[in-house]
């Protein structure tokens, strides 16, 4: 028989980095299948298997802390099986594995202690945090561990003073070592909230476990937590985003993470300060905000430079008409905005001016670059007879309109297509 969940090796010591065990079952694994897997009719060729230790270092998901990995070692052979990860059923934990291992053979089970270690100052780090927030009235309504960030959910938006001030709080108790303990309710003494148990979990069978921060803190959890706040190091809080109903989500990291975190986005500010802005990594604020302004002003020169173009182009369409043209053409590789200038300014040119009636005329809009594709708009009494040449043109012209009017986009030019296209609206448009 096997230790249950809640009193197993990891559970008992979440510091044991090897354990010898023996194992009890081993068995063909079919997990349930995913969203995607259910929509699609093909299935897995990878067999998986479940083995069934009589007790294991290896802590499968549950808490919100994900499962562990590592290795299983037959010991009269030294085969080296991996362990993909670590599943709680009912009470039993399920290793999951890429082959079958004889019931009864002796094994060694070595852990992946750098994942074990970033998982219980994570964990433990939560508890700690959620603990501190409780002071202020403010409830943790959920978290999450992310393979870089972590978030907790709490009620409502913190202010920034709270947030720093709680960040200093948590760090100050990590810094006192606060004691770690994990009882029995027995032992605890005092009534505590089981209603988040998993369903399947038969507490009346199994262990109920209470993880205790010195006089802080008290709360049913069945993951591996340290035994010291010390050992947590460090906490940092970032940002937070709001969810439904006012709730927030506030995003923290712990331990190692912290020193991480902290180096990999230096090297991030140092590149973009040296190599992009020229500039030391404390004046990267006024020099982005220095650059925010020039954006501004670039892209409001564009802008009136695209109005002059466009009433120029447009005086060059209306002269067309004026001459007895029927049809003009407006293209551009990649703005799409120029084309709708041109048409609002050819309107407003063509306002009260009694011998120009656009409703005679036909207006072709082009834009786009080979091979990416683009769009094309026409308006007018010839963009029936208009469209259905360019649909003969273009290979990938999708859309469609009603009488005067067309609209359709060009998932992709093939090769030649773009230039046969403006030939022959240049060829109509004299």
């Amino acid at each position: 028989m096997s230790a249950i969940v809640g009193a197993l090796a990891c559970q008992r010591n979440s510091f044991l980095k090897t354990f010898n065990t023996k194992v009890i079952s081993s068995f063909e694994f079919v997990p349930p299948p995913t969203s995607k897997e259910k929509q699609s009719k093909s299935k897995s060729k990878t067999k998986e298997f479940g083995v069934e230790l009589e007790d294991t270092i290896l802590f499968p998901e549950g808490g919100g802390q994900p499962f562990d990995k590592g290795t299983i070692t037959i010991l009269s052979n030294n085969k080296v099986i991996e362990v993909k990860s670590v599943l709680r059923e009912n009470l039993k934990a399920i290793h999951i594995v890429n082959e079958l291992i004889d019931p009864g053979v002796e094994v060694t089970v070595n852990l992946d202690w750098k994942r074990r270690i970033d998982h219980m100052q994570q964990h433990t780090g939560q508890h700690l945090l959620s603990a501190v927030f409780d002071t202020y009235g403010l409830e943790t309504l959920s978290w999450n561990m992310g393979e870089d960030i972590n978030y907790i959910e709490l009620p409502k938006k913190i202010e920034d003073e709270l947030v720093k001030d709680v960040q200093d709080k948590v760090n100050s108790l990590i810094l006192e070592g606060v004691p770690i303990s994990v009882v029995t309710p027995d032992q605890h003494g005092h009534e505590v909230d089981i209603s988040h148990l998993p369903d399947d979990y038969d507490a009346s069978q199994g262990i109920i476990r209470i993880v205790k921060i010195g006089e802080l803190d008290a709360n049913p959890c069945c993951g591996t937590h340290l035994t010291s706040t010390a050992q947590i190091q460090a906490i940092s809080l970032l940002h937070q985003s709001p969810i439904r109903s006012g709730n927030s989500r506030l995003f923290f990291i712990c331990g190692l993470r912290v020193a991480n975190c902290l180096s990999n986005e230096h090297k991030i500010l140092k590149n973009v300060s040296t190599n992009q802005l020229s500039c030391s990594i404390e004046d990267v604020e006024e020099k982005v905000e220095s650059l925010k302004g020039n954006f501004r002003k670039a892209n409001s020169t564009v802008s009136s430079l695209l109005k002059e173009l466009a009433v120029l182009e447009a005086k060059k369409i209306l002269t067309n008409f004026e001459k007895g043209g029927s049809v003009a053409y407006v293209y551009h590789p990649d703005l799409p905005d120029y084309l709708t200038a041109v048409n609002k300014e050819l309107l407003n040119l063509t306002k009260g001016n009694d011998e120009i009636d656009l409703s005679k005329k036909t207006l072709v809009l082009l834009s786009g670059a080979a091979p990416n594709g683009g769009m094309v708009k026409i308006s007018g009494p010839q963009a029936e007879s208009l469209q259905g040449e360019l649909k003969t043109k273009l290979s990938n012209l999708k859309g469609g309109g009603k009488g005067a009017n067309f609209q359709g986009k060009i998932t992709k030019f093939e090769k030649g297509e773009l230039d046969s296209v403006i030939k022959y609206l240049e060829s109509v448009s004299i």
